[in-house]
């Protein structure tokens, strides 16, 4: 256990998937919690779930993408419970298909939740942090951020920005005590795969008769040399490692957890 007692994590996306996996690791580990969710029910869900086990939690209805929504995530966070300690920045969003066939818009869409919610809600929580000179801030990144990956090209050029913006950051605020960092999950069952999965059934006929659980396990097992997929939970538990004092000498580094699929 990592002793993370009187400290507030704020996490984005934390209403569903790897957020609220991270979410609740942190509390399980003693943090307060700021789960904010572009989905207010399933963040206020999460937040009671914490807070009846007697840890503080608090619920948030935004938009990473949007900088008015950031700046009152985090005014409403520090009225709440307090300066921020942590932020965990899991938001995020995915489309499928040829690049050559990607809407402007499908573009947009990854850079704005990915890569611009990374971005704004970094330099609002890393304001407080400078003054405090304390702080540690977790971007989720992902494997085909450092391994461009076929059929989701928006999605993976936002995961190579979001792993420049951790490196940049890293630097930028070590000389206030500040460590930044990135995970990078491999294979986890999500919606986006889900679709993704759709989509390689409706684009090859040798797939045409398969489900989409067994395209993605059938893609797992030859990519991945544990051959198992990953779960939120084994992303949360290197998060709360990351966090905590243990890891104080770990910045500026993008961590895989894939099974091995990508080791580099």
């Amino acid at each position: 256990m990592y002793n993370l007692q009187e400290q507030i994590a704020i996490v984005t996306g934390a209403g569903s998937g790897i957020g609220r996996a991270i979410a609740l690791r942190l509390a399980r580990e003693g943090a307060s919690v700021v789960a904010a969710d572009l989905d207010g029910k399933a963040a206020g869900q999460l937040a009671k779930e914490i807070t009846d086990t007697e840890n503080r939690a608090l619920a948030v209805e935004m938009d990473v993408s949007v900088e008015k929504d950031v700046e009152r995530m985090v005014k409403e966070a520090r009225e709440g419970l307090g300066p921020i300690d942590i932020l965990v920045n899991s938001a995020g969003t995915g489309t499928t298909g040829l690049i050559l066939n990607h809407s402007v818009e499908d573009w947009e869409k990854n850079m704005a939740v990915n890569l611009r919610g990374t971005f704004l809600c970094s330099r609002e929580v890393a304001k407080g942090m400078i003054l405090r000179k304390k702080g540690r801030i977790i971007n989720i990144a992902s494997i085909s951020g450092k391994q461009g990956e076929e059929f989701i090209g928006g999605y993976a050029a936002s995961k190579f920005g979001v792993i420049g913006l951790t490196q940049v950051l890293a630097k930028e605020l070590a000389r206030y005590q500040i460590r930044v960092n990135a995970v990078c999950p491999g294979y986890i069952w999500t919606p986006m795969w889900e679709n993704l999965a759709k989509w390689f059934r409706g684009s090859f006929p040798s797939l045409a008769e398969k489900s989409p659980v067994e395209i993605f396990e059938n893609r797992v097992k030859s990519v991945t040399p544990l051959r198992r997929p990953q779960t939120p939970e084994d992303i949360a538990a290197l998060v709360a490692f990351l966090v905590s004092e243990e890891a104080r000498n770990i910045t500026g580094q993008a961590i895989n957890v894939d099974g091995g699929a990508v080791m580099h």
